[in-house]
């Protein structure tokens, strides 16, 4: 698979002026000592998507370069924040679609459907490198014009524009800030450089268009219409990070899995909205998507924890190609996995029966009601579900704590669905459910990694004495989350708390 980047950058729009200018830079950035001329070029790239513009309404974009400037096929997906990943790919001779191996990355929003021409973009470049006091580049401005036009027809216009692109090196936030700063004082205003090709596309229906047209039921706040809206955010959330998992991005795992337990955790609570068979259908499915990420989840926590507290030990290298080895081991496997199961039939028919139930939920008469009537009666339930499981829980045990995990986080997705209805009640003992899963949560990783390094001792020789101390901090540690978990749940138990639920 083709190797991805995270990058760090923002585009703006360059103020009109009579006389356009190169994107400002040095003066009092933080960090900045220099500024030198990194040279211009021309580029040519041909924007690949479905013919309703999937991608660009998933905000991803396929794109083939060529010119003077870097060549080959680019996939760009949308990150946290500024941040997005690229994957790049050889250009090869394919012009007519996209290469194999990003078409896959992209199935979550195209669906398997080819990837054909849709956009031509020529842009004439200037970039300058802002560099530190030891003359390493900390960050590139760059100055384009563009000019696009749409493939689809050969009377549509061509748009220009001028835009402004910073992209900062390791990570350094605060000079992103400074730099965006500077620009929006200059009059540029940030873009979403997808947003912007779409524009040049606006006489074609988007993916994101006929989803809108896709109509629900019910009366506009009514039951129905809060819970399919949260489920609808659920499904757009899980898909979203199948490119970034199929990648290994950082959490991505973490957020589908996250989605899919939120998505069973609904279905789960609020099933007395639905019609019965469909929900029941769907559950067992996210169940089993979720447990396949779940592991990959764990192995990734897990490694990154033993990992960090193996640097602080003194003798560290005499444990380390031994642990560091395990580590790599079960993340590759787990990779692996996931991966299969992202490309299995079972994954897909999931997304179609996920789709097809939020498009037209099979709701019944009860739906109707009031949220509050209706839907904040069945997250008091959930609270009282919690309460039985965490009695049975044996304060003096070992035992895992998963299921005070899954009840928990049943109460807590359903209280966020109610935050749109109930306000900051809501929100507030969502967020006192979130403190007592984070006791739960690091209970469990603590018993995980124990139980990694345990298995590592007989054969780690030299290093068995540090791995056996490593073990002795993790049992410490979930000894400690068991004594925190009292407090956790007497807090998220408050009267005062759950008074919304009456």
């Amino acid at each position: 698979m083709p190797t991805p980047r995270l990058a760090l950058t923002r585009t703006f729009l360059a103020p009109a002026q009579d006389e356009p200018r190169d994107a400002p830079g040095g003066g009092e950035l933080p960090g900045v000592a220099d500024v030198r001329d990194a040279g211009a070029g021309t580029s040519e790239e041909t924007h690949y998507d479905t013919p309703d513009l999937a991608l660009a309404a998933a905000g991803a974009s396929v794109r083939r370069q060529t010119g003077e400037g870097p060549r080959g096929w680019v996939l760009a997906l949308p990150g946290r924040g500024p941040r997005h990943h690229e994957v790049r790919h050889a250009l090869g001779r394919a012009v007519r679609t996209a290469p194999a191996a990003l078409q896959k990355l992209t199935w979550a929003a195209a669906r398997g459907r080819t990837l054909g021409p849709v956009l031509q973009l020529s842009a004439t470049a200037r970039q300058r490198e802002l560099l530190d006091a030891e003359g390493r580049v900390v960050a590139r401005l760059t100055t384009r014009d563009v000019t696009a036009r749409p493939l689809g027809s050969e009377d549509a216009p061509a748009q220009s524009w001028a835009e402004w692109q910073v992209e900062v090196v390791d990570g350094r936030r605060d000079l992103l800030d400074a730099v965006s700063t500077a620009w929006e004082e200059a009059g540029a205003e940030e873009s979403d450089r997808t947003e912007q090709l779409r524009t040049v596309l606006d006489d074609v229906e988007t993916a994101e268009e006929h989803e809108q047209g896709a109509g629900g039921s019910g009366t506009p706040g009514d039951s129905g219409d809060v819970v399919r809206a949260t489920l609808a955010e659920s499904v757009g959330r899980l898909l979203s990070q199948d490119p970034l998992v199929r990648i290994d991005a950082p959490e991505a795992v973490t957020s589908m899995r996250g989605a899919a337990l939120r998505l069973d955790s609904l279905l789960a609570v609020f099933a007395p909205v639905f019609a019965a068979g469909p929900a029941e259908r769907l559950r067992p499915e996210l169940a089993w998507l979720a447990g396949v990420l779940g592991e990959a989840r764990d192995a990734e926590a897990v490694g990154e924890r033993v990992l960090a507290d193996l640097e602080e030990e003194a003798r560290a290298d005499s444990a380390g190609p031994v642990l560091q080895e395990a580590v790599a081991e079960r993340r590759a496997a787990a990779h692996r996995d996931v991966l299969a199961a992202l490309d299995d039939e079972r994954y897909r028919a999931l997304v179609a029966a996920l789709e097809e139930f939020v498009a037209v939920p099979p709701f019944t008469e009860e739906a109707g009601r009031s949220p509050k009537k209706r839907l904040v009666p069945l997250v008091a339930e959930a609270h009282r579900a919690l309460k039985d499981t965490y009695r049975d829980v044996d304060p003096d045990g070992d035992e895992s704590l998963e299921p005070v995990r899954a009840a928990a986080q049943r109460a807590r997705c359903a209280a966020e669905l109610l935050v749109p209805v109930s306000g900051d009640a809501a929100d507030d003992y969502a967020d006192a459910v979130r403190g007592l899963l984070d006791v739960v949560v690091e209970h469990e990783d603590a018993r995980r990694a124990a139980a990694l390094l345990e298995s590592l001792v007989a054969g780690a020789g030299e290093g068995a004495f540090v791995l056996g101390r490593l073990h002795a901090l993790e049992e410490v540690r979930a000894a400690v989350a068991r004594h925190d978990l009292d407090e956790a749940w007497h807090t998220a138990h408050g009267k005062k708390l759950r008074r919304w639920m009456r």
